[in-house]
């Protein structure tokens, strides 16, 4: 089976008449012309008006996203409108999203977890560094300001790694949102 697809390769390229020369000098190849009198299969017209279609479909209905300060606005195509915006503590269906395609919305649901933990975490962290902060700037020497300063620095950490792997899994979810609307 491999040789027969090997030697239909060969035997296509040998009679259409298109050169490698693009690979050779790293320029992109010239659009390739057809004529009446060419040899070759003609592509039909509604192939070359599906993949119009096809290709004016992805760009108007591919997702990304814009992060800003914490918040990340979800946009449809290149131009398009904000169709939602996720980050510490907004909820959007993002699974509902991207639901056309599974994988898709196992990756937004592993956002949704990760980046309302981390939220949570980092929160609490700050809110326990501040309290730490306050309680060692009424110059009482107790003990557990430097514990509450340190606990609550940590958290905010722990918080923060699971935002980022959040945002990663939102990034896949995307992907595969886009990879699937391709298809």
């Amino acid at each position: 089976m491999k040789s027969r697809f090997f030697l239909a390769l060969l035997v296509s390229a040998s009679f259409s008449g298109v050169s490698a020369q693009a690979q050779a000098n790293g320029l992109p190849a010239p659009p390739v012309a057809t004529s009446a009198t060419s040899t070759g299969p003609a592509v039909p017209s509604s192939r070359t008006q599906s993949q119009t279609d096809s290709a004016r479909a992805y760009s108007t209905q591919a997702l990304r996203f814009e992060s800003s300060w914490g918040s990340a606005n979800i946009i449809r195509g290149a131009e398009g409108p904000v169709v939602g915006t996720v980050g510490w503590f907004r909820d959007f269906d993002v699974p509902k999203l991207v639901e056309s395609s599974p994988r898709a919305v196992a990756e937004a649901r592993n956002f949704q977890t990760k980046n309302f933990r981390g939220s949570l975490v980092s929160s609490l962290g700050a809110a326990t560094a501040a309290i730490g902060i306050v309680v060692s700037a009424n110059s009482s020497n107790n003990a557990a300001s430097p514990i509450l300063i340190i606990g609550g620095v940590g958290a905010i950490g722990w918080g923060l790694q699971h935002i980022n792997a959040g945002y990663a899994a939102l990034s896949k979810a995307l992907w595969w949102y886009n990879r699937d609307l391709a298809h």
